[in-house]
């Protein structure tokens, strides 16, 4: 039990007061990410992670759809253009595509789901990173994020849901292609 509680204190989960007692912290959402990514890097397959991902992002993108203002359908406007012109130029673009789903992560208005998911997005960031680096899937993933931000102008939770649950899967399928491609033995 003594562990245990040490364990949770080095996690900031819970204090120890001198003559107190242990007590839990009042924890930030943001408290959990360092314990959660651990959590998640620690013997998950990336197949697993992806599936969360899917499980929680369209969600996310249905209650921003509800939620999401005027100032922040103008940020995803500038961010897709953005990646539009970096696309164009064969640059990378992974800073606007995480952007753009952190907008509609905080339009969601629920932090401890932001926080979760971005850890999900920084565990898979390597693999996004390399997937998204053809013209082809630059392009896919534009129109994607098009179809999105599409269905959050029109405020419509239920195609927002249907429009991400599209682009996550493709985007997990894709990332687990390249990585069998990767170990197939030569």
């Amino acid at each position: 039990m003594r562990e245990a509680l040490r364990s949770l204190e080095l996690l900031g989960i819970v204090e120890t007061r001198a003559g107190g007692g242990t007590f839990v912290r009042h924890a930030q959402p943001d408290d959990l990410a360092r314990p959660l990514t651990s959590f998640i890097t620690r013997g998950h397959h990336i197949a697993d992670v992806i599936d969360v991902r899917g499980l929680i992002e369209p969600a996310v993108a249905e209650r921003a759809a509800r939620n999401i203002t005027a100032e922040e359908l103008a940020d995803l406007r500038g961010i897709l253009a953005a990646q539009e012109k970096k696309v164009a130029a064969g640059e990378s673009y992974i800073e606007e595509d995480t952007r753009f789903h952190e907008v509609i992560g905080a339009a969601a208005r629920n932090e401890l789901l932001v926080t979760v998911l971005g850890v999900i997005w920084d565990v898979l960031r390597a693999s996004r990173e390399e997937w998204l680096q053809t013209e082809k899937r630059a392009h896919e993933s534009l129109e994607a994020h098009r179809r999105i931000l599409t269905t959050l102008e029109r405020h419509d939770p239920a195609a927002a849901r249907a429009a991400a649950a599209e682009h996550i899967r493709a985007v997990g399928e894709g990332i687990l292609n390249l990585i069998k491609t990767e170990v197939k033995p030569t």
